[in-house]
C-alpha cells in the first residue's frame, strides 16, 4: 500500500511539474518572422507572429551594410521607431521596397547599387519584444538574407 501511494504521489508531482512547463510555455512572450519576395522583385513581405496568449510590443531593425556604408529606415516600423501591437496567437503582415533604403547621406539602396556595380547584398533584421506594460524586453537573433539584385533572386543567408 505505501508502495503504490509513494508512486501515485510521484506521478502527480511529475504530471504537476509538466502542466507548469506546457502553461509557462504558452504564457512566455514568443515573437517569429519571415520575409518573403513578391513577384520576383526587389519588394518583400514579411509576417510577424505572436506564438503566445499575451499581448506584445514588438520593435524591428532592418540594416543592410553594403562595401562599408550602412542603410536603414530612418523611421516607423523597420526603423525601430514605431512598434506593432500583436494580439495572442496572430500575425501581422507588411512589406517594403528594398530600393527605397537609404544610408545616412539619402542616397537611395537601388542608386548605390547601380552606381558601385553591387550584384548583391546582405542584410538584417531584428526584433525586440516584450509582454505589453512589462519592462522585460527579449531580443530575437538577427536574421540574414542576400538579395541578388542582377536577377532578382532572395534568400537567408545560412
Amino acid at each position: 500500500n505505501l508502495i503504490l501511494s509513494t508512486l501515485v504521489f510521484i506521478t502527480l508531482v511529475i504530471y504537476a511539474y509538466f502542466t507548469y512547463i506546457i502553461a509557462k510555455d504558452v504564457s512566455e512572450p514568443f515573437v517569429s518572422f519571415f520575409f518573403w519576395q513578391i513577384e520576383n522583385s526587389p519588394h518583400l513581405g514579411y509576417v510577424m507572429s505572436n506564438r503566445s496568449k499575451l499581448e506584445v510590443e514588438v520593435f524591428g531593425k532592418f540594416w543592410i551594410k553594403a562595401n562599408d556604408i550602412y542603410f536603414d529606415f530612418k523611421d516607423g516600423f523597420y526603423g525601430d521607431k514605431s512598434s506593432w501591437i500583436v494580439q495572442p496567437f496572430t500575425e501581422v503582415k507588411g512589406g517594403f521596397e528594398l530600393k527605397d533604403i537609404t544610408n545616412e547621406d539619402g542616397i537611395k539602396l537601388e542608386e548605390f547599387v547601380r552606381n558601385g556595380e553591387i550584384s548583391e547584398i546582405k542584410f538584417h533584421f531584428q526584433v525586440n519584444y516584450r509582454k505589453v506594460g512589462s519592462n522585460k524586453w527579449r531580443k530575437s537573433s538577427p536574421q540574414k538574407y542576400i538579395y541578388k539584385f542582377n536577377d532578382n533572386r532572395f534568400w537567408l543567408d545560412v
